[in-house]
């Protein structure tokens, strides 16, 4: 009776604290229900980005989006930055391996000089087009080794040409090994239905000679370096763009990868 009487005697503040413990310890950890909410709505807005990020990514449907190709355009500006990709190289491919279509009335070649009427000794842009001439894409090859590269020669009116040395071609200097050329390869590129593709090869109206002091650092597929020797005297010139275009049918004349245009050399 003494020990009862003891314990129903506690204070009433005494009994409220025991009862409050009981409860967190039966309860445990357990966050608030509006923190449970919180995280539901954090993981829902989470999950829209992804989906957004996901949609733009694969497009509609969550379908992988097909990649652009490279090498297809409807006006390239620079025939030789696009070959130059990776992408458009064509592997364990040489210029000699490739089908020789015939491309006529498919493809046209034009060659704008900018200005047409030049001083002897002065320089011109000349512009080469390439114009697809067909409903449908067409594709073109090229060569590269390891760049693409557009060579000029030009021709009097008597059909002699007059940018090369009158020389016998010099020895290289004493010492010099030239390394052997780039083994050839192949770069593609497709005009899309009426595209063009455009580059621009400078010409100089000057006569040359045999530099054999530039050998060293001159690549070996540009032939034995040459360098002006005095300006061409005034005429109409014959001037031919000798480019890098392969695995097409043409003639002697080569309409296709050098085709050539007049130019008058006049003060």
């Amino acid at each position: 009776m003494h020990r009862l009487t003891s314990a129903l005697a506690l204070p009433a503040f005494v009994l409220v604290a025991a009862a409050s413990l009981v409860s967190f310890t039966a309860c445990g950890n357990k966050k608030p229900a509006d923190d449970a909410s919180k995280d539901k709505k954090d993981t829902a807005d989470a999950g829209e980005g992804e989906g957004d990020e996901g949609a733009t990514a694969k497009g509609d449907g969550g379908a992988e989006a097909p990649k652009k190709d490279e090498c297809v355009g409807n006006d390239i500006a620079n025939v030789e930055d696009m070959l130059l990709k990776s992408s458009c190289e064509l592997p364990n491919t040489t210029p000699d391996s490739l089908p020789n279509p015939d491309l006529k009335g498919k493809l046209e070649i034009n060659l704008s000089p900018s200005p047409a009427k030049i001083g002897g000794g002065g320089k011109t842009d000349i512009t080469v087009t390439f114009a697809n001439k067909t409903k449908e894409p067409l594709t073109l090859h090229f060569r590269i080794d390891p760049v693409p590269r557009f060579e000029t020669e030009a021709y009097d009116a008597k059909n002699k040409r007059v940018d090369m040395p009158t020389e016998k071609q010099p020895s290289p200097p004493k010492g010099h090994t030239q390394a052997p050329p780039t083994e050839p390869k192949v770069a593609k590129l497709t005009l899309a239905p009426g595209g063009t593709a455009r580059a621009r090869v400078p010409w100089e109206a000057v006569k040359m000679k045999w530099a054999p002091d530039k050998v060293r650092g001159t690549p070996p597929e540009k032939g034995f370096p040459r360098t002006p020797a005095g300006p061409l005297p005034n005429g109409k010139y014959s001037v031919k763009v000798v480019t890098p275009l392969v695995g097409v049918l043409e003639g002697p004349e080569h309409e296709f990868s050098a085709p050539k245009v007049d130019i008058e050399v006049a003060k």
